[in-house]
């Protein structure tokens, strides 16, 4: 008798259980046991180390060969969260980005604040732009996309490479509205908006989506990390095809980034059209330190 009740019980129970899991279905989208609503890391003292390459390809025609040099333009950087500062009575921690290659070197300085909502830069400091090609030998030569034309391949990079534009100043610029660089909750396929700049003819705006979870392989290890892919919108609601942008940020920080910019026109010294590049960016974490 003891047996049949101490049967039906666990019948009963087994019952309920599988009710309640019928109730609340798995998430199939991820891996089981694996972190998918971390934050970008934000404690003092946090420390990233990272390669960056630079090359031109899609060379045409080939005469364009005899402007370019085959080799790829290697720099290191470095990010770290250096401090916390109190700016109009809002506790911002100071995001200082340093990086060279070629010769050249570059700093930005950044505030931030770590929200519910995302991770928001408030401020910025800026004695350059981070990243790019930098090849005097090419100072004859204009570089043209989207109707805009630069005098050098450093300078357009540099154009699109910053999520926001990063003017030479001394002086404190705020942002505004504040721009949410990073957006919580991470739900793939979410698209959010960065930065809009509206002129007197054109209006560009700039928008980051989240793709997916991949696994990413860097000098620094095999992260779990989420795929963002920034698009540019000129006076459409189409995004350019020709920017290509991808980052790569895991639980540990950013791990990764992609950037290519297709179909740029070249000019020589007298305005005249040679040719089309493409140029690529990649940037990988070598090693990090978080507290």
């Amino acid at each position: 008798m003891y047996k049949i009740k101490f049967l039906i019980i666990f019948l009963v129970l087994l019952s309920l259980t599988l009710f309640s899991c019928s109730d609340n279905p798995v998430n199939n989208n991820n891996p089981p046991g694996v972190q998918t609503d971390f934050k970008y890391p934000f404690k003092t003292g946090s420390f990233w180390y990272y390669n960056t390459r630079n090359f031109v390809t899609n060379i045409r025609p080939d005469s364009l060969n005899v402007y370019f040099s085959s080799d790829t333009i290697s720099g290191n950087g470095a990010a770290d969260f250096s401090r916390d500062s109190v700016i109009n009575n809002d506790t911002l921690k100071l995001l200082r980005n340093s990086n060279s290659s070629a010769g050249h070197s570059q700093t930005t300085l950044e505030y931030y604040k770590q929200t519910d909502s995302g991770l928001i830069r408030i401020a910025f400091y800026s004695d350059g732009t981070n990243f790019g090609p930098f090849r005097p030998s090419l100072k004859n030569l204009k570089f043209s996309i989207h109707g805009r034309s630069f005098p050098s391949l450093k300078e357009l990079v540099n154009y699109y490479d910053d999520e926001i534009e990063l003017r030479d100043s001394t002086p404190l610029i705020f942002d505004n509205p504040p721009v949410r660089t990073i957006k919580y909750p991470i739900i793939k396929n979410s698209e959010w908006n960065l930065i809009t700049y509206a002129g007197i003819s054109d209006t560009t705006r700039i928008t980051k989506q989240y793709i997916d979870y991949e696994n990413v392989t860097v000098n620094a290890g095999t992260f779990y990390c989420i795929k963002i892919r920034r698009r540019w919108y000129y006076n459409s609601p189409t995004a350019d095809p020709n920017l290509v942008f991808y980052d790569y940020f895991s639980k540990e920080g950013m791990i990764k980034r992609d950037f290519l910019i297709k179909d740029i026109l070249i000019s020589n010294s007298q305005g005249q059209p040679i040719g089309f590049i493409d140029v690529k960016e990649e940037d990988h974490l070598n090693f990090y330190f978080l507290p």
